[in-house]
């Protein structure tokens, strides 16, 4: 009987056992190797890839072409005080909220480039490019509003009527000079306040910019509630005052008329009651012969007073609500306008007179309504034109300046198109452009001017500078060939 081996230590039994399994052991340490690397590369990748999508469109400038990625973009900063959740979508159906005071903090805003030119954007319809962005903007709103309905539509429109992409550039000079002169509670301006902020709401608005816009959706959303809180403050008078004044119906009127357009492009239902109540005083305001006047004084009837009420009509009209006696009023404003056009084609005052700074108010209003070249139309329209070729020459630091007037007149020749629209585009583009100031603003002119035009403060700069951004959004703001 064999003697029993005595137990060997500790160290060699662990040493027999390495060497016999030395081929597994090597094995599990190259798997933990690769297992992790390759959990370092799906790490690092995880964390340095750029998402899969970005938001491409927030209703400012350039293409909004799905081909190609984005450009990078500058961030800039500005200051707001927001007051209704932020829209995640590009789809803005109603705002509902009414919170009015939250913390001001900082955001960065994204400041957009104009892009080339997108072929398959341009051949785009309008009518689809407004559809494909859903209700408020898009489904149900009119086509002749399609044209702001995003930057390939209005690249389009642009394009199809000879826009340059310098004018595009200073109407987003304008507008961001528009945000940084804001008023904290939402206005412009400290006097004739109500009028500065529906002009600088419509020129918003004429770029397709509504609360969930990108850059600036933030000014659009403070301007809105300023319009919201005091209107029904004083009852839908949208003066902002407890009676109409002389001045107080253009700014009742210019303040309509941009709570009208925005209802329309947003549908927001806080806006519907105070439209019906700012319009029912337009309409019940209307005198005898189709006109208005000072304080809604129903003797006599003012051409220029009357160019804003039916531009506050028309965008009643348009919004949809069906608000009883727009139809009826509009018709008979019609006869007033006839009644005061002079016999070269112009319009007059308060009587019948071919005054150069009001025949773009006749022109375009009786165009706004009906929507077809009658002869009050192509008369007004070729007295203009042969005004601006013998002595009403179309220069800014001229002494026949006078913003007013082109500012209904850029919108009636476009209407009117033709050779019309090919003359005043080739006068008053670059005059218009070259002409703003590098911060973005437009300076006081040499010319006659109307209201706060020429003055280099107050009102001043708002206004001219709202108005030139007007003229130069003329391009995709309303379309002439459809119907609205």
């Amino acid at each position: 009987m064999d003697t029993p081996e005595p137990p060997k230590p500790v160290i060699e039994r662990v040493k027999e056992r390495l060497a016999a399994s030395r081929f597994f052991t090597f094995s599990l340490m190259l798997h933990i190797v690769i297992v992790i690397v390759g959990g370092s590369v799906v790490l690092i990748k995880k964390v340095m890839d750029p998402p899969d999508f970005e938001a491409a469109d927030g209703l400012i400038g350039g293409d909004e072409s799905i081909a190609a990625p984005p450009s990078p973009v500058d961030l800039t900063q500005q200051q707001f005080t927001p007051t209704v959740p932020e829209l995640n979508a590009p789809q803005l159906t109603t705002i509902t909220t009414t919170n009015m005071a939250t913390p001001v903090f900082q955001v960065a805003a994204v400041a957009p480039q104009v892009k080339p030119v997108n072929t398959d954007a341009m051949a785009k319809s309008l009518s689809e490019a407004a559809k494909s962005l859903g209700k408020g903007m898009g489904a149900g709103l009119p086509g002749s509003m399609a044209g702001r309905m995003g930057g390939s539509a209005r690249r389009a429109a642009m394009m199809a009527k000879g826009g340059k992409d310098k004018s595009e550039q200073a109407v987003l000079k304008g507008l961001r000079w528009l945000v940084k002169n804001q008023n904290e509670d939402g206005s412009w301006s400290r006097e004739n306040r109500a009028a500065m902020t529906g002009l600088a709401l419509l020129a918003f608005l004429g770029h397709g910019e509504l609360p969930n816009s990108l850059e600036f959706g933030p000014a659009v959303e403070k301007a809105v509630n300023w319009l919201l809180t005091n209107g029904q403050k004083f009852e839908g008078r949208m003066n902002m005052a407890a009676k109409f004044s002389q001045s107080g119906v253009y700014e009742h009127g210019i303040a309509a008329y941009a709570l009208g357009e925005y209802y329309t492009m947003s549908k927001d239902e806080r806006a519907a009651d105070l439209l019906r109540q700012a319009i029912q005083y337009i309409i019940d305001g209307q005198g005898p012969d189709g006109g208005w006047m000072y304080s809604f004084d129903k003797t006599q009837s003012d051409t220029s007073v009357t160019g804003w009420q039916i531009q506050a009509l028309k965008a009643a009209h348009l919004s949809d609500l069906d608000i009883s006696g727009v139809s009826e009023t509009m018709d008979k404003a019609m006869l007033n306008l006839k009644r005061v056009q002079g016999k070269q084609g112009g319009f007059g005052y308060r009587t019948p007179q071919d005054r150069y700074s009001l025949s773009g108010v006749g022109v375009l209003c009786t165009y706004f309504w009906k929507q077809k070249k009658d002869k009050m139309v192509t008369d007004g329209m070729q007295f203009i034109i042969d005004k601006v070729k013998s002595d009403e020459p179309i220069k800014y630091a001229g002494a026949t300046a006078d913003l007013y007037a082109w500012y209904y007149h850029t919108q009636a020749a476009l209407m009117v198109g033709g050779n019309a629209w090919t003359t005043w585009n080739r006068l008053f583009q670059d005059e218009i452009v070259d002409a703003q100031s590098p911060d973005g603003s437009w300076p006081p002119h040499g010319g006659k001017g109307h209201g706060p035009e020429k003055k280099p403060d107050g009102a001043g700069p708002v206004y001219r500078t709202t108005l030139c951004i007007l003229m130069l959004e003329v391009y995709y703001r309303y379309m002439p060939s459809t119907k609205g």
